[in-house]
């Protein structure tokens, strides 16, 4: 019996020695951070899903700008992957074209994406203070390369209006602003009603952008105004949730109907 617990005792610290148990090692490269940047857009009639907007991109670093742009890009190459041709909008701050390297890097990764052509449109940020003759050449350019050049956070200024009457714009994002000011307002009325019969003569695309109300949107809506997006339509999501849109949570909450309660339990 002893020689048996010997060799039971001398095996066990043997197998001790030999084991070497680890906790198992999570390799964090092999997992994609899900950056959650792409706010959806929606028609503002059906509320079906139409595209996304870049919110990463409203950046003003030029270096942080690119490597975002970039990524942009590779987005899109991805969803068209996927068999989703999806509309994008990248956003840019006008104050970034001011640097020729910038610019030259910028087109640089336009050329490298062969991209389809209207797949890409570029709401412009930061243009209300400058003239826009500072910009015609490269915005010009932007247009020889088949993107779709569009205003954001329009507010109708006179400063305004002077960008939209170069022709060279096909897009205004109407500012959450200039929305709920012609709501209360007669003198704003006028100028949105103005503003909208200019686009539709133009056939330019109008947004409602910022949309965080209902009121917001019965009035783009009524207005026709003819894409909305912001946080009532959807909160910003990541690539992967992107390709499973398909219309608003706004509308879906009106697709819920609850069970009525009736009398004796039918």
């Amino acid at each position: 019996m002893k020689e048996q617990q010997g060799l039971y005792q001398t095996l066990k610290s043997w197998l001790s020695k030999q084991m070497n148990v680890e906790q198992p090692q999570i390799n964090l490269a092999q997992f994609e951070e899900q950056s959650i940047h792409l706010e959806p857009i929606f028609d503002c009639q059906n509320q079906l899903f139409i595209g996304a907007v870049c919110n990463d991109l409203i950046e003003t670093n030029s270096t942080l700008y690119l490597k975002y742009f970039k990524k942009s890009l590779e987005e899109i190459a991805y969803w068209h992957c996927h068999g989703r041709a999806i509309l994008t909008l990248l956003p840019l701050p006008i104050s970034l074209a001011k640097d020729q390297d910038f610019i030259t890097q910028y087109e640089a990764y336009l050329m490298q994406s062969q991209l389809p052509v209207g797949l890409i449109r570029i709401p412009i940020i930061g243009y209300k203070n400058d003239a826009v003759d500072l910009y015609y050449d490269f915005l010009n350019k932007l247009q020889r390369l088949g993107l779709i050049l569009e205003l954001k956070n329009f507010s109708s200024s006179k400063a305004e209006l002077t960008w939209l009457d170069t022709q060279m714009f096909k897009g205004v994002h109407l500012s959450t602003h200039l929305v709920r000011a012609a709501m209360t307002t007669s003198f704003s009325k006028e100028l949105f009603n103005d503003l909208l019969i200019i686009c539709k003569d133009k056939n330019y695309h109008t947004y409602g952008e910022g949309i965080s109300l209902v009121h917001d949107f019965n009035f783009a809506k009524n207005n026709q105004v003819k894409f909305c997006y912001g946080p009532l339509m959807m909160p910003c999501v990541s690539k992967h949730q992107l390709l499973k849109i398909q219309t608003s949570q706004f509308n879906d909450s009106f697709n819920f109907t609850p069970k009525k309660n009736t009398k004796n339990g039918s």
